[in-house]
């Protein structure tokens, strides 16, 4: 078992030589991905917001709630996309709801972006082609521009870098969406002329224009939004644009459950990529040099001249030299 000991050695040194590159290049990338099953309900909350309630036509202020559920269909995705359905809901404390978006889209488990297949539809119209980033920032997000797609606005928009943010102990890079007011598009149910300030009886049309600034959190290693803050400004107007009134004026903020819950989950992605990318490679690198310097160190030991020489008297190499 000694005499073979400087192979041993050698073999396994090379062995996590190799594992070194493999880790990083393979492992990393078939591990560090968006998983295909998703069941989650997170809440943002606008403790003072202004609406309009459909159900009496007037104008309060009061608390309401963003609920927004995702749920991953598993038989739809493959190791490269992951398909996840979401819905969101706007509801007073009462839970009467004000506005509702639901969507199917499918997104690549890596870099985060919209993958236009699988079904894909924003509140039963298929025909709609979303783009950006999907849920998620890509793994490392990189502190520039990206796309996302609007729910509301139906179309894509820019979320740009906006600096660098601790929240409790961890780093966040902070992206902020500022869409000016447009138009959003869909049909508007008439408003009564009174709520708007008009003279005469009954009802006319109107169209809905929103002004959004929308700030997210992300922690870049995981990619994953740890916090959001959206403040909308919404109005409905007659066409001509001599009357409007507030539809809804609010800032919704995550819950701080849901901030919580979001970094023990970017937390685990940043130890698995620390594991894979830094931890095992440097370790399996020293290790693996170890083994091979052993090895040569013990192969000179025993090499035949290095035998013979320790077999020689002192006596005798004194007398040689």
């Amino acid at each position: 078992m000694r005499r073979h000991l400087p192979l041993l050695l050698a073999a396994l040194g090379a062995f996590l030589l190799t594992l070194i590159p493999l880790l990083r290049l393979y492992v990393s990338d078939q591990v560090l991905r968006t998983p295909l099953e998703q069941q989650s309900v997170t809440r943002a909350t606008a403790e003072s917001a202004t609406y309009l309630d459909p159900a009496t036509m007037t104008i309060e202020v009061g608390p309401l709630v963003q609920t927004r559920w995702l749920i991953g269909d598993v038989l739809a995705g493959t190791a490269e996309r992951a398909v996840w359905g979401e819905s969101v809901s706007l509801t007073t404390a009462e839970d009467q709801r004000l506005d509702y978006h639901e969507r199917r889209l499918a997104f690549d488990r890596r870099s985060g972006e919209i993958v236009n297949c699988c079904g894909e539809y924003l509140d039963e119209d298929t025909r709609v082609k979303q783009t950006g980033q999907a849920f998620r920032w890509p793994f490392q997000a990189a502190r520039r521009d990206y796309q996302l797609f609007d729910l509301r606005l139906r179309r894509p928009v820019s979320a740009t870098f906006d600096g660098v943010e601790l929240i409790g102990e961890v780093e966040t890079y902070r992206y902020v969406q500022r869409t000016p007011r447009q138009l959003v598009p869909g049909e508007e149910a008439p408003l009564p002329r009174r709520l708007l300030g008009l003279k005469g009886k009954g009802y006319v049309g109107v169209a809905r224009h929103a002004e959004i600034r929308r700030t997210f959190w992300i922690e870049p290693v995981s990619g994953l939004p740890i916090r959001t803050e959206d403040q909308v400004t919404e109005t409905l107007s007659t066409a001509d644009g001599s009357a409007r009134v507030t539809g809804l004026d609010a800032v919704f903020r995550t819950s701080a459950g849901d901030v919580l819950a979001a970094l023990d989950t970017a937390d685990f992605y940043r130890r698995w990529i620390l594991l894979v990318d830094t931890v095992v490679p440097v370790g399996g690198g020293l290790l693996g040099g170890g083994c091979v310097v052993a090895a040569i160190w013990l192969a000179r030991r025993r090499s035949p001249a290095a035998q013979d020489q320790e077999q020689v008297p002192g006596h005798q190499l004194a007398q040689a030299r």
